[in-house]
């Protein structure tokens, strides 16, 4: 119990450094959309903060996260997602196959997200843990490693600034400098595609009871 309440305690402390960061690199600023990579960072491969604006409810936001059958069309790369485990509104555990540039193997991993609400700011927290036993690894992919989250802060009635971090070791034969060459695409193309998704699927809204 102690053990996993260090390592619990661990990945929360580096997801809340991480979001203080302040060393970041204006790198993509297009169509509303701003990609920020890390600048002094600790890790060869870079960290990336992707921020945008959207015009939906916080609800729709989390529709969509939730919605693991829309991963595909919104998520950079992503192959497929399934889930593995949910628990009430504020957990949600899948598995999740990436498509990787030839020669290289697809990447997989299972994602844990925690959902929390801060009713004081309108802020929605859902940090990212890629977790590492939970599942054998399959052969015929790479496991990656990482973590991050999104923030999603309610601007105004029917807006959301929304910021969406990463870092994530790609594993494998994979040079970071080469990894790092396409770091960009991933939060740019992943908050471009969401935009569309949660527009198109508003008319499916639910209401979540840990937002008050």
């Amino acid at each position: 119990m102690k053990t996993i309440s260090y390592i619990t305690l661990l990945f929360l402390f580096t997801v809340l450094t991480l979001n203080a960061q302040e060393h970041w690199e204006l790198i993509k600023d297009k169509d509303g959309i701003q990609v920020y990579l890390e600048e002094e960072g600790t890790y060869a491969f870079k960290t990336f903060k992707g921020t945008t604006t959207i015009e939906a409810s916080i609800h729709d936001f989390i529709d969509t996260i939730f919605d693991l059958n829309s991963y595909e069309d919104w998520g950079h790369n992503v192959k497929s997602a399934s889930l593995l485990e949910r628990k009430g509104d504020t957990l949600q555990i899948y598995y999740s196959v990436a498509k990787a540039p030839f020669p290289y193997k697809n990447r997989d991993g299972v994602y844990r997200n925690r959902f929390t609400w801060d009713k004081d700011k309108k802020e929605l927290n859902v940090t990212i843990e890629v977790l590492d036993n939970y599942l054998e690894e399959n052969d015929k992919y790479i496991r990656v490693s990482g973590y991050g989250y999104w923030k999603v802060k309610v601007a105004a009635k029917n807006e959301l600034e929304v910021t969406f971090l990463m870092q994530v070791d790609p594993g494998g034969a994979v040079p970071s400098w080469l990894a790092n060459l396409f770091v960009v695409d991933t939060p740019f193309n992943t908050l471009t595609k969401i935009k569309k998704s949660i527009d198109q699927n508003k008319a499916n809204i639910s209401f979540y009871t840990f937002i008050d």
